[in-house]
Formats: structure tokens, sequence, C-alpha cells
């Protein structure tokens, strides 16, 4: 059995390789590495939340029985939501812009969002409009908004959407709590303030959508309320839009409204921070298109869902470009969570195809020619002691190339000896002794013809 040379490892034996050797190929390699992956990572989106908050309306209101759809589309794809109520869109706004831990998304209506909000929510999509509903009792026989003056009119409790689009509204129109009574009451008990003759005019969000409301347009002495100065309000609010009511749209029987009516409305979007993860925006996208595509009473079929912008809160980017290109095509075919970790690890692939496998045939190359070097570095000397021989006066002396020779030959036997360079070095002493005894013929033939010259 032949001993391990002392001192040496397997792997210096096997590649003839110093530890600072290697270390000069592994160290940049595996920053390479290191650095490609990194650099692939800056481009991975987090996986989307298992679960988000969506602040809706009250409890028992459209907007929450809407909420309430919504998590049960969303729940198809794993992702939980929970449906907070609140009080109305005004709530919504501070929720949607406050401690990061409220909601994450909620429905709004547009012109109810301060400026200095509107920066730190996106609008996803816009669902249906929402007409300002206003119930008066007959016997008032108001003309325009300006003839509220002096009356009690339910304005909606605090915090609501209807609360915060009608206060600029009777502000453009000098209504205030000096001149009017502006009773803050909800929705319901405002109707029921109505019906009873506690209050002369009623402003309400749902409208139709809710029971107590239509009960109460049923009444003989109550009816609805019309602006004919429709087009003044949308061009003095850019949020605000037109709405048309004929005679007999709601009831034919009853024929209700009982005369053409010229409404104002606004918009209901659903928004969301500006850092909710870009898959929830997606996945509520399709939940907008799938139960906002109906016809409605003012709504055309088709009409909505829709990414015009509104006046007050910007559109999702990311929105927009998802509900023009649609799915990716591996959210087309698979369920969320396998898309969301196959798009991970073709992003991390990008790396591994383009740095690590060119890298593992480069490597051997470089180990190779590291392993090399001493060999090559004997022949270029052992080339030039050959044309040095070759190109001299055949009178010179030699006794420089033998010298250079064994230079040459003291450099191979104390190079390290490797299993992958051991036929290399055999060689290269074959060549060593071939050339040596070039120079020595010619050493021995300049003897031989000093002799012969001699006395």
């Amino acid at each position: 059995m032949f001993k391990k040379r002392e001192g040496s490892s397997r792997f210096e034996e096997f590649t003839g390789l110093t530890r600072r050797g290697l270390l000069l190929i592994v160290i940049p390699s595996l920053a390479l590495v290191a650095g490609s992956f990194w650099l692939a990572a800056q481009f991975l989106e987090p996986l989307p939340p298992r679960r988000i908050v969506l602040a809706t309306g009250p409890e028992g209101s459209a907007l929450y029985a809407l909420g309430q759809r919504y998590r049960a589309i969303l729940a198809r794809d794993g992702i939980t939501v929970e449906v907070r109520a609140t009080r109305g869109a005004g709530e919504n706004v501070d929720l949607l812009t406050g401690p990061a831990t409220a909601v994450d998304a909620a429905f709004l209506v547009a012109g109810t969002v301060p400026p200095d909000k509107a920066q730190a929510i996106e609008n996803i999509s816009n669902l249906m409009y929402a007409p300002l509903w206003g119930l008066e009792r007959r016997a008032s026989a108001m003309t325009s908004v300006a003839d509220l003056r002096g009356k009690r009119i339910a304005v909606g409790a605090p915090g609501s959407g209807i609360e915060a689009a009608l206060a600029p509204l009777l502000s453009a129109n000098g209504i205030s709590p000096d001149n009017t009574t502006l009773l803050r009451l909800p929705a319901d008990e405002s109707l029921r303030a109505l019906a009873k003759g506690e209050v002369d005019v009623v402003f309400h969000g749902e409208g139709l959508q809710n029971k107590e409301f239509q009960e109460v347009l049923r009444m003989p002495d109550i009816r609805l309320i019309d602006f004919p100065r429709a087009d003044a309000y949308t061009r003095r609010f850019a949020h605000l839009v037109r709405l048309d009511l004929p005679e007999g749209t709601i009831d034919l029987a009853r024929n209700i409204p009982d005369r053409d009516l010229t409404l104002i409305g606004t918009t209901v979007m659903i928004a969301a921070r500006t850092d909710l993860h870009p898959t929830v925006i997606e996945l509520l996208v399709d939940a907008a298109r799938e139960s906002h595509g109906a016809r409605g009473i003012f709504e055309k079929r088709g009409e909505f869902p829709h990414m015009s912008p509104v006046d007050d809160v910007p559109m999702s980017v990311h929105a927009i470009r998802y509900a023009r290109d649609g799915p990716s095509l591996l959210r087309r075919y698979l369920p969320l969570w396998l898309a969301g970790l196959l798009q991970r690890a073709f992003t991390l692939a990008i790396p591994l195809v383009a740095v690590v496998l060119p890298l593992m045939r480069v490597l051997p190359a470089a180990i190779r020619f590291m392993n090399k070097r001493p060999i090559y570095r004997g022949y270029a000397d052992l080339r030039h002691v050959e044309l040095s021989l070759h190109t001299r006066d055949p009178a010179s002396p030699v006794e420089d190339l033998l010298q250079e020779l064994d230079r040459i030959e003291q450099a191979v036997a104390g190079a390290r000896k490797s299993v992958l360079r051991a036929s290399e070095l055999y060689t290269l002493r074959v060549h060593l002794r071939i050339v040596r005894d070039a120079v020595l013929a010619r050493a021995h033939a300049l003897k031989s013809r000093s002799g012969d010259s001699g006395p």
C-alpha cells in the first residue's frame, strides 16, 4: 500500500490545486451565484395574503350583502375575506387610510374622499351608480334643493356615505345648521321619522335596495324629490352624474314616480390600499366582473364594472392592466396557490439557467487550466530553449541552455503531483529529455571540435 503524502489532502492529490488556488475559483463563483439569486429575488412578489379585511356598510345594507358576495367569490381561490360592517363610505375612507391593521379594501363613493387621503388609496373598479334618493312629504312642494332651507332634513348617520356626499350640495345651496335643522339619523330611523311626520325630507343612499325605503315610498303622502338643476350640479361637482328616472319606472301599477324625474348620483367603487398585493387586486377585479355586469334601473348591461377615472380617487394601474390583458397563463389553468409557487420557481430558475448551469461547465475548465499552468509554463520555457539551440551559432557554448533545462526540470519536479495532470507531467519529462539530449549532443560536438583543433 502506498502511503499518502504528508500534509496533502485527497482533493489536492486529485486536482493538484492548493487551498489558495481553490479559493480563487470557489469564492468568485459563489459570489456570482449569490448575486444572481439576489437579483432575481428583487423581482419576486411575496405570496398573496390568505386573509384580507373588506369594509362595507351597516349590517343588513346592500353594501354589506355585496361584501358577503365578494367573500364567497374570493373564497374559491383560498382567500378569506373578513367582511367588516361600518357606518358607511365616510367611515370606510378613515379605515382605509388609517393604521395598517385597519382594512385592506373598502366600498367607497366618489366624491367622499378628501384630497389629503386620496393618495393613500387607489380605485380598483367602478361598480355601479349610487343615486341620491330624496323623499319628501307632498305638502313640502319643493322645486329645488334651495327650497329645503328652514326644513327638517335627515342627512344620514355620522360617517355614512350619504352625509359625506350631501354636505357639499347643501352648502352650495346656502343650507347650513344655522338656517336649517339637519338631523344625523341612521337610514332606517330617518325613514321611520319621515313616515311619522317628524322630519320633512330624507336623503337615502340605498334607495330601492332597501325594503323599508320602498314601503315608505308607497305611502300616499310621500314622493321622490326631483333635481331639475342636475346638469348644473354635474358641472359644479365632477364626481356627480345625471340620472333620468321616467314616470312609472319603479311601480307601473301605482305610477311611481308620478312624473319624469331627473336625479343626481355618484359612483360606487371598490378601493384598496396602495400596497395591497397585486394578486388580490386581480381577484377583486374578477369579483367585480362577476357581480356587476347586469342591467339596472340606471345602468346599461355591461356598463359596469369599468375603469374610467373618477374625480377624487386615482385608478390602480395594475387593475387597469389586468382588466385589459387578463390573467397570466398560469393563472388561467392552475389554482392560485400553485400558480404563485410556479411563478416564483420560474423567477428563481432564471439565475439557475443563466448562471449556475454555465458555471458548472466553466468551473471544470477553470480547474483544469489552473491545474495545468505549471505544465504550460514548462512547455513555454522548453520551447524557448529549443528555439535558442536552433538559432544560435553552432560554435556558441550551450552551458546556459543546460542550466535552463535544469531549472525547468526542478520546477516540474517541484510541481504538485495530481492525478489530473500525471500523464502531462510524464510527457513533459520525456520532452525535456529529448531537448536535453539535443543540447548535450551540441555540447559534445563542440568539445570534439575543440579537441581536434588542439596541439
